[in-house]
């Protein structure tokens, strides 16, 4: 599950051949990208206003997400999320002194270890066994690596485990700057969302085809209180839903600074995505596409965003 540059010798597969990308060209609304987003709408949407214009931090809503998006999904019977000692994600099995990458440490949400919890029992869950995590800080541990814990959830993918996350974590190590805006493009559990913001992103906008991804990814960003920027009294962290996602319209004005999308290739060569994709993203933009496998996959995606894309190749052991 190697991102792209497959010219570039193998190094290390988990880590050397990450790719970082540039808009060749200046985006404008009145630019066709495909047939189904040839007219664009000339004004930025309530979206946009709604992720940027937010001073509200009201806990009294066990969540922000967009209501038909999330009805009917879970009852008091039937949570998406819930704590474990050592499971996260999709029930990936995470080491119990955490899953070292980059500059993070993983843990699943319930590790006494990641927790800074002498016996992992004295802890409060609420809605969905998101634990409150209001006295707990995330500073670094004695490795200085960055903690990051995580809730097992139902279509909530992507720990570290999977290489083509590892690529991701590794790129954003080196290419988040601090006050950058990230598009998480199939954000899954949060995962990179919540590398970004511990490494300076101000905001993070997670997308998601599963409203459950987009649950466990909001409850993941509590969880490692990222949700809420005190100074500024804004929200840190969007999810929306694929049907929300229009060309220009997601994102600060000129569109975002740097782009994840660890999505197979099938989803990303497809014109409405690129359209999503490549819009929403600035002048000068970085995107970073994973989960291609090298050879023919690399050729299409090529094909599919060089219009717009400067192809860069970059190994992340030398950047």
């Amino acid at each position: 599950a190697n991102a792209f540059a497959s010219s570039i010798p193998n190094k290390n597969p988990l880590v050397s051949t990450a790719t970082s990308f540039c808009p060749s060209t200046p985006l404008t609304q009145s630019t066709q990208l495909s047939t189904s987003f040839s007219s664009p709408p000339s004004s930025r949407s309530a979206i946009t206003t709604s992720i940027y214009n937010s001073n509200t931090n009201d806990e009294s809503s066990d969540s922000d997400l967009t209501d038909w998006v999330i009805e009917n999904l879970e009852n008091e019977n039937e949570s998406i999320t819930r704590s474990d000692p050592i499971r996260a994600g999709e029930g990936d099995t995470l080491p119990e002194n955490g899953l070292a990458i980059a500059k993070f440490r993983i843990f699943a949400a319930d590790n006494s270890v990641g927790n800074g919890n002498s016996n992992g029992i004295d802890h409060d869950v609420g809605v969905g066994g998101v634990r409150d995590n209001s006295n707990n800080d995330c500073e670094e541990d004695d490795d200085g690596l960055i903690p990051i814990r995580l809730l097992w959830g139902r279509n909530g993918w992507g720990t570290g485990v999977h290489p083509s996350t590892r690529l991701c974590l590794e790129y954003l190590s080196n290419a988040i700057n601090y006050g950058d805006t990230l598009l998480d493009y199939g954000c899954g559990s949060g995962i990179l969302s919540i590398s970004a913001l511990h490494l300076g992103a101000i905001h993070s906008i997670g997308v998601d085809v599963e409203a459950e991804s987009l649950i466990t990814a909001e409850r993941n960003i509590r969880l490692n209180n990222l949700h809420f920027d005190e100074n500024y009294g804004t929200k840190r962290f969007t999810g929306l839903h694929t049907r929300e996602v229009l060309p220009f319209e997601v994102g600060p004005p000129g569109g975002v600074d740097i782009c994840v999308a660890n999505i197979l290739v099938g989803q990303l060569v497809r014109p409405s995505m690129v359209a999503a994709i490549v819009t929403n993203l600035r002048v000068e933009g970085k995107l970073c596409l994973s989960g291609i496998r090298p050879g023919g996959e690399v050729d299409s995606l090529k094909e599919a965003y060089g219009k717009w894309i400067e192809w860069v190749e970059l190994s992340v052991l030398d950047a």
